[in-house]
C-alpha cells in the first residue's frame, strides 16, 4: 500500500507543473537589460494592454522622433508579438520533458461460446518504469532549446529596434530628397520661363527653348518620383511600427543631423561584437541542446523498454492478482543509428557555431570600413562640396547683377547646387543607416551586409564624382 501511494504522488506530483510564459518573458527582458533602454512588453489580452496601446497613441501625437519609432514597434509591431510565442511552446515542451509517462491501463472480458460457465475479466495497469531515468537528461536538453529560444527572441526585439531606425532615417532622407527636388524643378522652372521671354523676343534660337523645356519637364518626373520613394519610405516606417487608420497619419519629426564631429570608437568592436553577439549564444545553446540529446539517445538505446504494472483477473468468480512486467530488448535494433544521427547533427551544430562567429567578426569589420568611408563622404559635402556649391551660386548672382552673366548661367549654378544637396542628403542616409548598424551590432543583433542597408551604385558613384572634382 506504501508503494502505491508513493506511486500515485510522485505522479501527481509530475502533472501539476504548470507553464508560466510570462515568466519566460521576463527572462527576455533580462536579456535585454543592458542592450537597450526599449521597454518591451506582450500583449496577452491583459487588462495591462490598455496601458501600453494608451503609451502608443500617446507617443503617436507629437511629432515622432527616432527613438519615440523605435519604442512604438516594439510595443505595437504583431510580427515580433507572433515571435514572443515561440517563448511559450519552448517553455511548454520545458515543462513536458519533465513529466512521467501516462500509465496504460487495460481490460479485457471473456464469454463463453455455449452460454455457460462465467464471464472472465482482465484488469491491468502499466508504467515505463525506466523513464524516470530519463527526465533529468530530457528536462536538460529542453532547457537549453528554451534558453536558446528566449536569445533569439530577444534578438528578434534588437532586429525591429534597428530595422525601425534604419526606416525613420531612410523616411526622413526621402523626405529631404523631396524638398531639394523641389527647389530644382523651381529652378528649371525659371529658366523655362526666361527661355520663353527671351524666345519671344527673338533673343534665342527654339532650340535652346526646347532644351531649357525639357529641363523642366524632366525636374517635374523626377520631383513625382522623388514623392513616390518618400511615400514608401513612409509606408515602410508605418509597417514596422504596426499601425494603420487614424494612426499612420504620423508626423516625423526633424531633418537628418549632420555627421558629428567626434568618431564612435571602432577599435575593439570586433570583439564586443562577438562577446555581446545572441545569434553566437543561441548558436552555443543549439549545439549544449544537441550534445545532451545525445547523451540522452545513448541512454535510452542502452537501456530496454521495461514496463511494470499489476495485473487483476477474475475467471470462475474467482479474482486473481500479481505483477506485471514487460520488456523488450535491444537485439535487433541497438540505437545506433540514431546515435550516429545525433552526433552528424552535434558535428553540424559546432560547425555553426564557429561559422556564426565568424560572420558576427566579418560583420564588425565590413561595418566599421563602411562607417567610417561614409562618414568621410558626408563630411567632404558638408566642409567642401556644399560650401563651394553656395559660393559658386553666390558669385554668379554678384555677376549676373554685374551683367557679366546670363540668366542662365546663374539657373545653372543654382541646379548644381541643390544636385549636391540631393547628394548630400544621401550621404547623410547612407551614414546614419550605418551607424546604427554599429550600434545595433554592439548590443547583439546580427545584420544584414547585403540588400536595403547599402547605398546604391547610383549614390555611391555621384559621390566619388563629387569627390573627384
Amino acid at each position: 500500500m506504501t508503494r502505491a501511494l508513493s506511486l500515485l504522488a510522485l505522479l501527481t506530483l509530475g502533472g501539476c507543473a504548470a507553464v508560466r510564459p510570462q515568466a519566460a518573458f521576463d527572462d527576455v527582458r533580462q536579456t535585454l537589460a543592458g542592450r537597450t533602454d526599449v521597454r518591451v512588453e506582450w500583449s496577452t489580452g491583459s487588462p495591462g494592454d490598455a496601458g501600453v496601446q494608451a503609451e502608443i497613441d500617446r507617443l503617436l501625437a507629437d511629432s515622432l522622433t527616432a527613438d519615440a519609432a523605435v519604442q512604438i514597434a516594439v510595443l505595437n509591431n504583431r510580427r515580433l508579438q507572433a515571435t514572443y510565442e515561440d517563448l511559450g511552446v519552448a517553455q511548454a515542451e520545458l515543462v513536458q520533458a519533465g513529466l512521467l509517462g501516462n500509465p496504460v491501463f487495460r481490460g479485457s472480458a471473456g464469454f463463453p461460446f455455449d452460454g455457460a460457465g462465467s464471464t472472465s475479466l482482465g484488469l491491468g495497469v502499466a508504467l515505463q518504469f525506466l523513464d524516470v531515468f530519463a527526465i533529468p537528461l530530457r528536462r536538460s536538453v529542453a532547457q537549453d532549446e528554451y534558453q536558446a529560444a528566449r536569445v533569439r527572441v530577444a534578438e528578434a526585439v534588437l532586429d525591429l529596434a534597428a530595422e525601425t531606425r534604419v526606416a525613420f532615417v531612410q523616411a526622413q532622407a526621402a523626405r529631404l530628397r523631396v524638398a531639394f527636388q523641389q527647389r530644382a524643378v523651381a529652378n528649371a522652372e525659371a529658366g523655362y520661363q526666361a527661355a520663353l521671354l527671351l524666345r519671344e523676343a527673338g533673343n534665342v534660337p527654339s532650340v535652346e527653348l526646347l532644351a531649357e523645356q525639357a529641363l523642366y519637364e524632366q525636374a517635374r518626373l523626377d520631383l513625382l518620383a522623388a514623392q513616390a520613394e518618400a511615400g514608401e519610405r513612409r509606408e515602410a516606417l508605418a509597417r514596422r511600427l504596426g499601425v494603420f487608420g487614424a494612426r499612420a497619419e504620423f508626423v516625423v519629426a526633424g531633418v537628418l543631423p549632420p555627421v558629428p564631429a567626434q568618431d564612435l570608437d571602432l577599435s575593439d568592436l570586433e570583439s564586443q561584437a562577438v562577446a555581446a553577439s545572441l545569434a553566437v549564444e543561441a548558436a552555443r545553446l543549439d549545439a549544449a541542446a544537441v550534445g545532451r540529446r545525445l547523451g540522452l539517445t545513448r541512454l535510452q538505446t542502452a537501456l530496454p523498454d521495461l514496463e511494470i504494472g499489476g495485473e487483476a483477473e477474475r475467471d470462475d468468480g474467482e479474482w486473481r492478482a500479481g505483477p506485471e512486467v514487460e520488456i523488450a530488448l535491444p537485439l535487433l535494433d541497438q540505437g545506433q543509428a540514431r546515435r550516429a544521427a545525433v552526433q552528424s547533427e552535434l558535428r553540424r551544430r559546432q560547425a555553426l557555431v564557429y561559422a556564426t562567429a565568424v560572420d558576427v567578426r566579418s560583420a564588425a569589420r565590413v561595418l566599421a570600413l563602411r562607417l567610417e568611408a561614409r562618414a568621410r563622404v558626408a563630411r567632404q559635402y558638408q566642409a567642401v562640396v556644399l560650401p563651394l556649391r553656395a559660393e559658386v551660386t553666390a558669385q554668379t548672382v554678384r555677376q549676373y547683377n554685374a551683367m557679366q552673366t546670363g540668366v542662365f548661367g546663374l539657373l545653372q549654378a543654382q541646379a548644381a547646387e541643390v544636385d549636391a544637396a540631393r547628394r548630400y542628403a544621401d550621404a547623410l542616409a547612407g551614414y546614419w543607416t550605418a551607424r546604427a548598424d554599429v550600434e545595433a551590432l554592439r548590443q547583439g543583433r546580427m545584420p544584414s551586409l547585403d540588400g536595403s542597408d547599402a547605398m546604391s551604385s547610383e549614390s555611391s558613384t555621384r559621390m566619388q564624382s563629387d569627390e573627384d572634382h
